[in-house]
């Protein structure tokens, strides 16, 4: 292996993943502490790596303050230097010898460079090494049989796994500290662990993703400990320094609640303009700063281009106004005038083949203002100058410019125009010749940037974080991002990107893959998915045009508008709805007048999170589905009930419908399916639900050979008093002999969670309609609350049985697997579920 060239001061341990140009943003050293009388051995660092491991496993029960200790008793003098070294040395430099067989002469000269004399950890050749493993392994495995492959492969699998399990008990002791630092409670805390523990740690969990991503890839790992929690929560050190360099604690909780490690310090080592604004007033649900209320009562100017000087350029506003009198959309034409003084002229939007641009922006950014319908020069200047370039680029003919900060009158005394327009809003941007996104981060950028350069920045940018620019991204057929000096064709790079040569991809992340699906889903692009634009008929799957809303729903939920009441039109103007009923409702009737609007229910809006509606006939539905609104929308639900558990008909298993509103106004119909719970009476001894609702206040029940554990979830989702409260009460009417059912968006017998809709079922089913067939009854319920519903162990029969109760008169034998805690018991009974038919009314 070739010696690494002498780099800049930077992170190193970055340096796989960032692309050529871009340089990290600060040093990782490698430390070295002296021997004492006091140093640990080799041998306590792997007792207290293996004591993490137990916690982490649950195999050794301990207070929070025990768990904490561990890690704190290191944390003294010279003993904080030697945990470092022992991290670095045994979790960064022996898993890379462990894995890729390398002696640690050379590996220091490959992964260590020196900075000023300074020893710095890097990973500019990692990718090189990993290269070369996997070629080594496919050879050897060519000689091997079966066993030796299998043998080989799990002893890396349980290496990689133990190793994130350590990472992640860490990764929970800075957590705690790191949260004491910034509540200045534990000042003291910071010379302790802040520099060197952190850095260790983050380091470790870098590399580590990089050895997980690369051992899948070859030798198909699932390493569960390494993906399935993916360590993306568990970098505190990272996100600490994050919030001190100003970052907007949105854009922080959208990078560690979505994005894997690789994305997250991708996104990191960019960085964002966006630390240049006041995030004080912020919080996690949405950035203030960038909201419309903060922006300047008058447009600002270029930075760095104008000096300030120029002048405001009027809209034609008595010409606009009496375009939109007509029923016609006003279109701008950029002119000279009076020399290199640019002018604005408008005409009406007509089915004669006129071609325009529509411009997608953030209003904060300063392209106008919320008072007049004017613009600075210079902006108007670089607009002129992007639309001549995609004139000259696309060889079209003049081009016209839509953009609603001069488009739309503003003022009070245009409130009519005003409301036409966005009535419109939904074919403007759909009819457009394109559309182009402004945004201040978009403007970094260099047409040649690398495609995962440019999602990134496109992910992180204020325009994907607000809720009118989700259909201005979504509806038309060709996104155009605005950079520095021209324009990136967004599609055609993201086409581009998805069609590459997997073999070419860098084994030690996964960026391009990643940055694809942010930029299908998250930034307004779900009609340029293959799986929405098209059906399958062989599988089953939802009618495209639900699946579609489904996925917009989902894609909305942690974006925000300036104004709460505007939610809901906004929603009906992307999903190409009638919003006029919606617009001129009352606020509080405007989600269920946009539910009404919509030709079906979207299946997820019964499993969105937050608070419900009140109005008869909706109560089943939640108030928003925005996170800024106190809402969540659910993933999208497929119509894919388990065919092993549901008894449906052949013609059933057709695409179908999931949801829809009761013909008379009277509720929900819906075909999800649902699993009927009942409290079954056994001698054993009394525990109330009271006395603290089961393990951790989950409910457990078993059916089908399974243990299925949910809780309750109060409107505040996060809420863990509230939500066991929640819990509590589920007992209770369990006990009180109420008929409950649980409706889930799929059964799925696996370990993962998901939201469920607890139902309490008013009577036997019945037709719907007097034409219905009986396999077209319904089962009639009232939605009780939310809860989070998965699968608690493995089959009852994979394990050994344990025997709650003894038969006699009347009683029943109760066999299970696992200690007899594993079933909440109520006053000497246990819960047990059947399957039902997936056909429910939610009468309201």
């Amino acid at each position: 292996m070739a010696k690494a060239t002498a780099l800049a001061p930077g992170l190193r341990v970055m340096e796989h993943l960032l692309p050529p140009g871009v340089p990290p943003p600060f040093r990782m050293p490698y430390l070295s502490a002296a021997n004492d009388a006091d140093t640990p051995t080799d041998e306590d660092y792997q007792a207290l790596f293996s004591k993490a491991i137990a916690f982490q496993t649950a195999e050794i029960p301990a207070s929070q303050k025990a768990q904490y200790d561990i890690w704190l008793k290191h944390c003294h003098g010279p003993r904080l230097t030697h945990l470092c070294c022992a991290l670095l040395s045994q979790l960064w430099f022996g898993r890379l010898n462990f894995l890729l067989g390398v002696d640690h002469e050379t590996m220091a000269d490959d992964f260590l460079e020196f900075d000023e004399g300074m020893p710095c950890l890097t990973t500019a050749v990692l990718s090189e090494y990993l290269v070369d493993w996997s070629v080594q392994i496919n050879e050897n495995f060519e000689t091997q049989n079966e066993d030796e492959r299998t043998a080989f492969s799990s002893a890396i699998q349980l290496t990689l796994e133990q190793t994130a399990l350590i990472l992640s008990h860490l990764s929970s002791f800075l957590d705690y500290t790191y949260a004491g630092l910034m509540s200045a409670t534990k000042p003291d805390m910071q010379v302790r662990t802040d520099e060197p523990l952190g850095m260790a740690h983050f380091a470790c969990v870098v590399l580590h993703q990089a050895l997980v991503q690369a051992c899948g890839r070859v030798l198909g790992l699932n390493v569960r400990a390494g993906n399935s929690l993916s360590l993306r929560s568990q970098m505190p050190w990272l996100k600490r320094r994050m919030q001190i360099e100003g970052w907007c604690p949105y854009t922080i909780w959208k990078l560690y609640a979505v994005c894997e490690v690789d994305e997250l310090v991708f996104g990191y080592c960019l960085g964002t303009v966006r630390t240049q604004q006041d995030h004080s007033h912020c919080n996690i649900t949405e950035c203030v700063a960038n909201s419309a209320k903060v922006s300047e009562s008058t447009p600002v100017h270029v930075k760095d281009v104008c000096h300030g000087d120029c002048d405001n350029i009027c809209a034609p506003l008595t010409k606009i106004v009496g375009i939109i009198e007509e029923g016609c959309v006003p279109v701008l034409q950029i002119g000279n005038s009076e020399g290199v003084r640019l002018g604005l002229s408008a005409r009406p939007l007509q089915d004669d083949g006129t071609a325009y641009i529509a411009i997608s922006h953030v209003w904060a950014d300063g392209l106008g203002s919320s008072n007049t319908n004017t613009i600075r020069q210079c902006q108007l200047r670089r607009l002129a100058d992007r639309l001549e370039a995609i004139r000259e680029r696309e060889q079209c003919g003049p081009l016209y410019m839509w953009v609603d900060t001069l488009c739309v009158p503003v003022g009070p005394t245009f409130q009519r125009q005003r409301d036409a327009q966005i009535q419109k809003m939904h074919e403007i941007y759909q009819k457009a010749y394109a559309v182009i996104v402004l945004d201040a981060d978009t403007l970094t950028m260099e047409e040649s940037d690398p495609f995962e350069m440019i999602g990134m920045r496109l992910y992180m940018s204020a325009w994907a974080s607000r809720l009118w620019t989700y259909q201005e991204g979504s509806l038309n057929d060709r996104l155009f991002v605005m950079t520095k000096e021209g324009y990136i064709d967004l599609d055609a790079r993201t086409q581009a990107a998805r069609t590459r040569d997997p073999l070419s991809d860098n084994l030690s992340h996964n960026l391009i893959d990643a940055t694809l699906r942010a930029t299908i889903f998250g930034l307004g692009r779900p009609n340029h998915d293959p799986l929405l634009a098209t059906d399958d008929p062989a599988e089953p799957t939802q009618p495209a045009a639900d699946r579609a809303s489904q996925t917009a729903l989902h894609a909305l939920r942690d974006r925000a508008s300036s104004r709460p009441d505007s939610e809901a039109f906004i929603i009906g103007s992307a999903l190409g709805l009638d919003i006029q009923p919606i617009l001129h409702a009352a606020p509080e009737d405007r989600m269920p007048a946009l539910i009404k609007a919509l030709p079906h229910p979207p299946a997820n809006l019964m499993f969105s999170t937050g608070p419900r509606l009140t109005p008869r006939g909706f109560r089943w539905a939640p108030r928003s589905i925005l996170r800024s609104q106190g809402g969540y929308a659910a993933n999208a639900v497929e119509d894919a009930v388990s065919l092993d558990f549901a008894q449906l008909d052949a013609d059933e298993r057709s695409p179908r419908l999931m949801c829809e509103l009761h013909p008379e106004g009277q509720g929900l119909v819906s075909l999800n399916p649902g699993i009927r719970l009942k409290w079954v009476r056994t001698r054993t001894w009394p525990w109330h639900p009271s006395r603290g609702g089961g393990e951790q206040g989950v409910l457990r029940f078993e059916m089908m050979g399974y243990l299925y554990a949910f809780r309750g979830l109060d409107a505040a989702f996060d809420d863990q008093e509230a939500n066991l409260e929640r819990t509590r009460e589920v007992a209770d009417l369990l006990r009180e002999g109420k008929d409950l059912a649980i409706l889930l968006p799929v059964f799925d017998p696996s370990l993962r969670l998901y939201i469920g809709a607890l139902v309490e079922i008013l009577g036997a089913s019945r037709p719907l309609r007097e034409s219905a067939s009986p396999r077209q009854d319904v089962t009639p319920a009232r939605f009780v609350m939310l809860v989070e519903f998965g699968a608690d162990v493995s089959r009852l029969t994979d394990g050994p049985q344990v025997e709650v109760d003894i038969e006699q008169e009347g009683w029943t034998t109760v066999k299970m697997t696992g200690p007899t805690a594993k079933v909440l018991r109520g006053d000497g009974g246990k819960y047990e579920g059947e399957w039902m038919e997936p056909r429910f009314w939610l009468v309201d």
